[in-house]
């Protein structure tokens, strides 16, 4: 057995090499490491709505599943998910199929919650915790329950026009944070994040149709804003923030995104965009998540907009892959759903019949991506469009190389801008109609290397100890930053630096109340508010010093 796995490693490898010069065309990819992107936590999915088919397998045969998914070896190595609140429509509505009725927890606004609602998408949550690495959970909404909605409806309003009727935001807050609580509570579940609004600006979430859905084209601050005092009040914040705002179009993000009020952002830890189109603005919306000093998501994805070109989807999927990592540069990459019956949208597809899973071409091309890039990985320079690079936290160098030509490609590694490098490089390939296979090491020479690429196919190339100037250095100790109220009437600001301080202090409507610019007096400064905050509540505050920013909340009684 270990006889034949060699030699097809080496057959595999010499179909590779053993070219003519005449069909073979060359590149260059050089490898920066001192040019540094985004630090890089993971690869995920959603659980709705495959999860809440999934969750009444057999534990034996969800576990196997789960472990298809979560497992960095043999699996997916995802490692973000995302839970969804279900809002639960109307008792007499049948227009949604099983999988896309995700259970709501409040049946009616009188009514108490019901805990044992929604058990199957819970067991894979439940399933994910107990068999993933350090999962990061993220609970996001559709719509609101039918009963806070103006159509009556979880589908959306009869116009598509926003839909949570203008009363309830408070209550819909508390909805989502009560959720929260309760999964933390009682099951452990600690989610980092909390998305009120999934597309909230696209127009096509109208009554009786196909899945929950919710217009929310105005009053996103508002909402935002809501959810976050709600968190505050249930003791959930800061550990459990908010994300926002799922727009289906990276331009429509941009827009939303510079209309949201400065208070908005104080609740918010996290920026999430769908990339199914605006790709154009995929820098844009990376300048916003810098400046305000947030997390990026590319939080939805997938073939939406992929027409009729006749291409693989596999590699065309690969395409989003690499120009989201290159050019909206998210922190994390999250698949719609992983178990998505539709042709092209599947990458497992589940048997719910049997309990019974099979890989498409589409898991084998995440793989070849997901195995390697690893959590905490940083993203550095990689000279080709068709390529993206990391340094894993382990210290190996990732090059993943999408060759979309109609002919064989020979590409130059060139390692040359590291300090020190291995003596050879792994190589893996996923091949169309679906595989991903180990292919024999490549000896590294002058800190270069070359691999010849059929057309079609995408290649991992793994560099062990790699060593630079950047990641030699010692990361220094970060420096404390942080504000608290002492009582009613001083804000206490903790800062090593002496650098000037601008302060902004909102109220709990969102209102600024004041900005000033203050000396600094070293490890604490102390800022008189007097009359300013006018009664009990939570105020936001924003300071500035430096390339340093804190946010946060503070609270008042009196």
């Amino acid at each position: 057995m270990k006889h034949r796995t060699t030699t097809a490693m080496l057959a595999a490898f010499a179909a590779t090499t053993l070219l003519s010069p005449r069909s073979v065309q060359a590149a260059t990819i050089v490898v920066d490491p001192k040019i540094k992107h985004q630090v890089f936590e993971g690869w995920g999915t959603s659980l709705c709505w495959w999860a809440v088919l999934a969750g009444k397998w057999s534990e034996t045969n969800r576990n196997k599943l789960i472990d298809a998914i979560v497992d960095p070896d043999t699996g997916l190595g995802y490692n973000c998910f995302r839970y969804n609140i279900g809002g639960g429509d109307r008792p007499d509505h049948s227009h949604l199929a099983e999988d896309r009725a995700v259970p709501g927890f409040k049946a009616t606004e009188s009514g108490a919650y019901d805990w044992n609602a929604d058990p199957y998408q819970r067991n894979i949550l439940l399933g994910i915790a107990a068999r993933a690495k350090d999962p990061v959970f993220e609970a996001f909404s559709n719509s609101p329950p039918w009963w806070m909605t103006n159509s009556g409806c979880v589908s959306g309003n009869t116009d598509g026009a926003d839909n949570l009727k203008p009363a309830y935001f408070t209550k819909f807050a508390e909805y989502l944070a009560d959720v929260a609580k309760h999964y933390k509570d009682s099951h452990k579940i600690a989610f980092r994040t909390i998305e009120p609004f999934n597309e909230p600006s696209a127009g096509w979430w109208k009554s009786n149709g196909g899945q929950e859905g919710c217009g929310f084209k105005s009053n996103q601050s508002k909402m935002i804003k809501e959810l976050g005092k709600q968190l505050v009040a249930k003791s959930l914040y800061p550990a459990t923030r908010i994300s926002a705002g799922d727009e289906t179009s990276l331009e429509q993000a941009v827009t939303q995104l510079k209309g949201y009020d400065d208070s908005a952002f104080l609740f918010m830890s996290q920026i999430n965009a769908h990339t199914y189109s605006g790709w154009g603005a995929r820098s844009k919306l990376d300048s916003i998540a810098r400046a305000r000093k947030k997390s990026l998501w590319q939080s939805e994805t997938g073939p939406l907009n992929k027409g009729s070109d006749g291409s693989n989807i596999a590699m065309w999927m690969s395409n989003v892959i690499i120009q989201d990592l290159r050019k909206m540069k998210p922190n994390a990459w999250i698949d719609w759903q992983v178990g998505d019956p539709v042709g092209d949208w599947t990458t497992i597809k589940l048997d719910h019949s049997k309990q019974t899973f099979t890989y498409t071409a589409r898991y084998h091309m995440h793989a070849a991506f997901s195995r390697f890039i690893r959590p905490g990985s940083q993203i550095i320079e990689s000279s080709d469009t068709n390529s993206v690079a990391a340094i894993t936290p382990n210290g190996d160098l990732v090059v993943v190389i999408r060759n979309a030509a109609t002919t064989t490609t020979s590409y130059t590694i060139d390692l040359s801008r590291f300090d020190a490098i291995g003596s050879s490089a792994r190589i893996h390939r996923f091949a169309i109609p679906g595989s991903l296979a180990r292919l024999a090491d490549i000896p590294i020479s002058a800190k270069s290397f070359t691999i010849f690429a059929p057309a079609q196919t995408i290649t991992t190339c793994v560099v062990p100890g790699v060593t630079s100037a950047i990641s030699r250095q010692t990361t220094p100790p970060i420096a404390p930053f942080s504000a608290k109220l002492l009582g009613s009437s001083v804000l206490r600001i903790l800062s090593a630096s002496s650098d000037p301080l601008d302060v902004e202090l909102f109220d709990p409507r969102g209102t600024r109340l004041f900005a000033k610019r203050i000396e600094s007096n070293g490890p604490s400064t102390d800022l008189s508010l007097g009359a300013t905050l006018p009664s009990d509540g939570i105020y936001g505050v924003h300071v500035h010093q430096g390339d340093k920013i804190w946010n946060g909340l503070v609270a008042t009684s009196r």
